[in-house]
């Protein structure tokens, strides 16, 4: 049996001969003389390794290219680590799991997969290249070359012809096709979010850059609330499928992250409705998305609450002289959102005192259902429509609610959330708590988002065909001020691909958990360049066998994996 260096090391052995077959030939881990030296100190057992080492790596590179596609398939996939600078002994820990299991299941006559990468776009490395004044793309790969050497040395037996680095244009070239494909489903979308603001650096933080007094890391500014526009991923899409495809999942290994992901997910009862909002005759630009646990409601919807610290709470959108300032808690809003289902107006009041859900700003008032919402709209005036009729068996049925009249409870429940899907407004059945993925980053070192700005157009995919959209080079970086590829101009300014006019390139990058939200597919098919990967190959390879790395990713990367 080959054993990883790095535990056979630690092995405190004096007279013990460890024989293994392999091929019909017997063969001794020894030194050269084949015998075994009383004193293991020192030298001898470096001599051991040096001997050694060559001899293992070989034969290891051997079984990667002795595949047989008729045995059964062991897929290992190790946490694929951020090339920081040097590997540390939570490194070692983590692979050596993995190197010893990858072993034993190739003894076993098994396909093993048992690749490895690097994970090199993000905020860590953009940081610590700022602060030793280089360049991220100089800092990563220097570091890849160092953290590859230091893994050869402990004969891991990862499978090399599969290795990428994220910040290879040729794996975010797939990156940005799967954003693209999503954006073209719906999957992608942008809107206001707030952001943390320093305003002394002029820069966006992320949560860990600020100190426990509210204070940018780097200025010492008081970190600000600001809005900003922003990329998501419509994930509350598939919330219903994961948290029921936990089901599927062997609570034997994974119990802790099954746990763990159906907190995160939460309750799946009820949706969230877009509504079209409008200011006076003008149609707002953003949405405004309210989550309700009644969509088969909708058609009864009164009015709609906000808390006060909701985006559209602005001294702008009040009539003038009703309110001085925004911090008087309650008062209603010149805009009104539109029902999609029935195209009436409905009215937008701030409220400090309403009940609102766990994770959510704003609610839909339903005075037939709501005692608390039906005093609110009786107190201000608003119409109450009754949707919902009580049979003498005791069953509720719809009323008063266009097409979906006559339909039980239930069945409008799930007939309302389907239109809603289909037309674009919502419907996707998921728990209040769960938020879709913010993945913008007003940074330089991450995948560039694909799009184009145009005056005439709007917001305009790039072509399939001219990806990958690569990060210009830049001579250097602070850290400071607006991200590094506004001031790029020869890279942002562009002509939209449909009307010719003038346009920009989006200066936002994407968060570096997309990029490791599909490498396990990648490495199954590592160099494709026709596509992300082979269907094929993915069928065969997929799922993973056994994940090692830690479970902060359990609500993030690994809630696909472990189900894909």
């Amino acid at each position: 049996m080959h054993l990883s260096w790095s535990v056979l090391k630690h092995l405190k052995i004096q007279e013990l001969r460890i024989v293994y077959q392999y091929r019909n030939c017997v063969r001794t881990i020894f030194s050269k003389t084949g015998k075994w030296p009383d004193d293991l100190r020192g030298g001898a057992r470096q001599d051991i390794e040096d001997y050694w080492k060559e001899k293992v790596q070989l034969q290891d590179e051997k079984s990667h290219q002795c595949l047989d596609p008729k045995k059964e398939k062991y897929y290992v996939l190790s946490m694929f680590p951020y090339p920081s600078g040097r590997l540390h002994m939570g490194h070692v820990r983590v692979y050596t799991i993995s190197d010893t299991m990858a072993r034993f299941q190739r003894m076993r006559g098994k396909q093993v997969i048992h690749p490895m990468g690097w994970d090199a776009f993000g905020l860590p490395a953009e940081n610590a290249a700022i602060e030793r004044g280089e360049l991220p793309e100089n800092w990563t790969y220097s570091n890849i070359s160092t953290m590859k050497k230091q893994l050869e040395n402990l004969c891991f037996s990862f499978d090399w012809s599969k290795e990428f680095a994220t910040c290879d244009p040729a794996y975010y070239r797939w990156t940005q096709y799967i954003f693209l494909k999503m954006f073209e489903a719906g999957l992608v979308f942008q809107k206001e979010a707030s952001v943390n603001w320093d305003p002394v650096d002029r820069t966006v933080l992320a949560d860990e850059q600020i100190d426990e007094m509210g204070h940018s890391w780097r200025s010492g500014a008081k970190v600000e609330k600001k809005y900003l526009k922003q990329w998501y991923i419509r994930t509350t899409a598939y919330a219903k499928s994961l948290l029921e495809g936990l089901q599927d999942v062997d609570p034997n290994l994974w119990r802790d992250i099954i746990n763990l992901q159906r907190h995160w997910i939460g309750h799946c009862n009820g949706c969230r409705i877009e509504f079209k909002l409008k200011h006076g005759n003008e149609f707002l630009d953003d949405t405004l998305s309210v989550y309700t646990t009644s969509p088969e409601a909708l058609c009864a919807v009164s009015h709609i609450l906000l808390n006060t610290e909701h985006k559209l709470n602005k001294q702008e959108y009040y009539c003038k002289g009703e309110r001085e300032s925004v911090e008087i808690p309650d008062g209603k809003l010149m805009l009104q959102a539109i029902n999609p289902l029935t195209d009436k107006p409905i009215p937008l009041f701030v409220s400090s005192t309403a009940d609102y859900l766990l994770g959510t700003d704003s609610r839909l008032g339903i005075p037939s259902i709501d005692e608390e919402d039906r005093h609110f709209a009786v107190t201000n005036g608003l119409e109450v429509i009754e949707v919902i009729a009580t049979e003498r068996d005791g069953s509720e049925v719809l009323v008063n609610s266009e097409q979906f009249s006559g339909l039980s409870r239930e069945a409008g429940f799930d007939a309302v959330t389907k239109y809603a899907r289909e037309h674009g407004f919502g419907g996707h059945i998921t728990s209040s708590k769960l938020n879709d993925w913010l993945i913008s980053r007003q940074r330089y070192w991450g995948t560039p988002i694909p799009v184009m700005h145009c005056q005439n157009c709007k917001t305009v995919p790039v072509p399939l065909k001219d990806l990958p959209v690569q990060l210009p080079k830049i001579s250097s970086l602070s850290g400071k001020g607006e991200s590094p590829l506004k001031q790029a101009t020869e890279w942002i300014s562009v002509k939209c691909p449909r009307c010719g006019s003038d346009a920009q390139r989006e200066t936002d990058t994407m968060d570096t958990f997309v990029d490791s939200s599909w490498y396990y597919l990648r490495y199954l098919d590592p160099h494709n360049t026709q596509r992300p990967f082979d269907k094929d190959k993915a069928d065969h390879g997929m799922p993973v066998d056994l994940y090692i790395g830690g479970k902060e990713h359990g609500s993030s990367t690994i809630s696909y994996v472990i189900r894909a």
